[in-house]
């Protein structure tokens, strides 16, 4: 086989492009250019659609996803891929329910309810998906521009999981929600790298490096398990601590369907230049196990992400209250 279509792969890759995260236009266009080329993902140019920075406005981003949901009513088979670069954002108020939206390119920051694209907007757009394969990816950034907006009795916090969408991806089976860190993390863009740690480690996924076994496809457990293991493993030493993806439940998968081809048809990985042709750590029992047997191993492991964080907040927490006493007994002494 050599450079066959993908015919049907579909996606809508969003690149916002504010002052502070100027890295998601590169993003959203690095993981387009691996998409529609014909020697990598292989999807059809025309079903590819790309908004990056000033294209990036909530108007259309909304008539994109129209677009989308139009283009693939009829196509109950077809894969979806959905990306967001930017940021995404809790909105907590005096007296008022918490709320959660994405920051378009146009977002102002004095008209957050006109402005932004709120979770249950964005959610009612992705339900009206029909393809049963579908994947949502949100890779919301930490920057300065988030922690920086403060108004009286309004708390503006960065976050990376919106609930409706989660709850909304969680009903149906092969949708799949990925967000490129916990709810209480940074997800990390070191001005030193060309991409995000998430994004890099997603497009290395999509060239194959992270195939188990070699048949041209890209399949969507993989990915996740290579995203699961690759972005905490180097993010490790960060200052602001190990980012870890967050992956919405996934036990009723129906198939471990394939994304995307990696080598446009062909068997032979391709990798991207900056990469070796090694591929990372996997015991030869993850290789061989049959896909629902991944499922329980991807959950497994998240399970002991959550723990190994568990014991990290244990640990600074005890720091914290020893900190504390110590503090109480100088005082008492001091008397």
């Amino acid at each position: 086989m050599s450079n066959i279509q993908f015919s049907q792969g579909h996606a809508l890759l969003i690149g916002v492009g504010s002052a502070d995260l100027p890295m998601t236009v590169r993003d959203a266009t690095a993981l387009r250019d691996v998409l529609v080329n014909p020697r990598r993902a292989g999807y059809p140019r025309e079903q590819v659609e790309l908004l990056i920075g000033e294209s990036a406005t909530r108007q259309n981003i909304f008539e994109a996803c129209d677009r989308l949901i139009e283009c693939t009513s009829n196509n109950p088979d077809g894969t979806v891929i959905v990306y967001f670069s930017g940021h995404g954002v809790r909105l907590e108020r005096d007296a008022e329910p918490t709320e959660y939206f994405l920051m378009p390119y146009d977002c102002n920051k004095e008209d957050i309810k006109g402005t932004a694209i709120f979770d249950l907007e964005f959610s009612a757009k992705i339900k009206r998906i029909k393809c049963r394969k579908l994947v949502v990816l949100l890779d919301c950034c930490h920057a300065g521009g988030i922690t920086a907006i403060k108004q009286h009795g309004i708390k503006f916090i960065k976050s990376s999981i919106p609930p409706n969408l989660n709850s909304v991806l969680n009903s149906g089976n092969g949708r799949v929600l990925i967000a490129s860190s916990k709810e209480n993390q940074v997800s990390y863009a070191p001005p030193e790298d060309s991409y995000s740690i998430f994004t890099a480690c997603l497009l290395e996924a999509l060239a194959g490096k992270a195939a188990k076994k070699q048949d041209g496809y890209c399949r969507i457990l993989d990915v996740v398990s290579y995203l699961l293991e690759q972005v905490p493993m180097r993010t490790a030493d960060y200052r602001y601590g190990v980012q870890q993806p967050f992956v919405n439940l996934i036990k009723d998968l129906d198939e471990n369907f394939p994304l995307c081809y990696y080598a446009g048809g062909d068997v032979e990985k391709k990798f991207l230049d900056s990469e070796s042709g090694s591929t990372s750590s996997d015991s030869t029992t993850e290789k061989d196990a049959p896909w629902k047997e991944r499922i329980k191993q991807i959950k497994i492991k998240q399970l002991q992400m959550e723990i190994e964080q568990h014991e990290i907040d244990c640990l600074s927490l005890t720091r914290k209250i020893g900190d504390i006493k110590k503090s109480r007994t100088l005082k008492l002494i001091s008397l």
